[in-house]
């Protein structure tokens, strides 16, 4: 072969090759962003993924077995996806898997329905402000939110008068919990959405009373399940919503085996401490 020939063979081949790698995009693990649960069922988030990329929604409701609900290939403009079976579900969560690159977040929501009268509640999802005037914007007049102050060892008060919250700007966050007061004599629907908290989560429980929820959002024994730091002469207090009383847990191994609390999604509890722990949950989702 001629040497001219085949140097240009070889040129030809080379920027071919080089061609080929600009085109070739690499992708980021997509965001997902602008979750809202609308009143009359449906649940709606939005992500973006480079133009030609292919992708799959995934949902499920215990943070495991993920299912493709949707397809598609991007245009390249944002994704608006809007769940319309979500009225079906209490709560359920979402991922996003692009080409074989999973979102770096998770997200969703949890519905809660508190009857007349008092609810122990919690934000079990982590949103973009976790103030009561954002998480709970519909609460009715004259309904009222109560935290635990361990260090002035009292109840906070928050109301709605006027329409709007006292206190604005308080907040509940995920760990955290709250008595929350429905005036009136039907029960009405709490919605929480946002990320799914992730990784390696530490709650500080502090000797004494206080009131804590799990930062994961699933239902379970306190103890095996979210892993709770349980120890001799613990005492948890859940709140029966429909009695409006509450069932006393005194830590005992043999009757928890048994009969042990369990606690459901957006659910808080008292907890009295003989010693102070840490409440470690840990979540990756994969």
């Amino acid at each position: 072969m001629d040497p001219k020939s085949f140097l240009g063979s070889v040129s030809a081949s080379i920027m071919g090759f080089l061609g080929k790698g600009r085109r070739t995009v690499v992708l980021a693990p997509p965001r997902l962003h602008s979750g809202v649960r609308f009143p009359y069922g449906p649940f709606q988030f939005k992500f973006q993924v480079p133009k030609g990329a292919s992708y799959e929604i995934h949902a499920c409701s215990n943070l495991q077995n993920w299912q493709p609900v949707s397809a598609g290939k991007s245009s390249g403009d944002p994704v608006d996806y809007v769940d319309s079976e979500a009225s079906k579900f209490s709560y359920r969560f979402y991922r996003v898997l692009a080409e074989a690159v999973l979102s770096g977040n998770a997200v969703g929501y949890v519905t809660i329905s508190v009857p007349p009268g008092y609810s122990m509640i919690a934000n079990p999802l982590g949103a973009p402000s976790n103030t009561v005037s954002s998480i709970l914007p519909g609460a009715p007049e004259g309904a009222t939110l109560n935290k635990f102050d361990t260090r002035l060892f009292k109840l906070t008060e928050n109301a709605v008068q006027g329409g709007k919250w006292i206190n604005p700007n308080e907040t509940l966050v995920p760990g955290e919990g709250a008595i929350f007061f429905n005036p009136t004599s039907d029960f009405k629907s709490i919605n929480f959405t946002g990320e799914v908290m992730q990784g390696n989560m530490l709650l500080p429980i502090a000797a004494g009373f206080s009131v804590r929820s799990s930062q994961i959002p699933k239902p379970g024994r306190l103890h095996h399940d979210l892993g709770f730091p349980i120890s001799a002469g613990d005492v948890v207090h859940l709140f029966d919503r429909d009695r409006q009383n509450y069932a006393i847990y005194e830590y005992d191994p043999k009757k928890w085996d048994s009969n042990p609390p369990i606690l459901g999604v957006g659910e808080a509890f008292w907890i009295g401490k003989t010693k102070p722990g840490n409440w470690v949950q840990n979540l990756v989702i994969k």
